[in-house]
């Protein structure tokens, strides 16, 4: 699990919570601060494949750092060096927010594993 963002955590209500799922596990997470809570009570529905959002196309950098194992300041020092593009890998909104492309993202990591083997 990633540790918690730099979160002033007392000021933080956990007003925007998600499900997390890892194998046979769940449990509750703040959006805000990355607080776990208490594990959900079984039995707990996992969204599968066929149940995807097409929102889930689109990840923050903390979303795509708990897909792939590379920690979110690994993944700003990959956009800085050049090595994921802007456009091709993510892309970047007027407000600055930066949006990973999960299906680009994914052949990265592919190419990356198929090149190894």
């Amino acid at each position: 699990m990633i540790a918690p963002r730099h979160v002033n955590v007392l000021a933080c209500a956990h007003a925007h919570v998600k499900l997390i799922a890892e194998g046979n596990r769940a449990w509750w997470e703040c959006e805000v601060c990355g607080i776990p809570f208490a594990p959900v009570p079984k039995p707990v529905a996992v969204p599968g494949p066929a149940q995807v959002t097409p929102a889930s196309d689109y990840l923050s950098i903390y979303e795509l750092a708990r897909r792939i194992p590379y920690r979110p300041g690994t993944i700003r020092n990959l956009m800085t060096q050049g090595k994921l593009r802007r456009d091709v890998h993510y892309v970047k909104k007027n407000n600055g927010r930066v949006m990973f492309l999960w299906g680009a993202m994914k052949a990265w990591v592919e190419e990356d594993r198929m090149k190894a083997g």
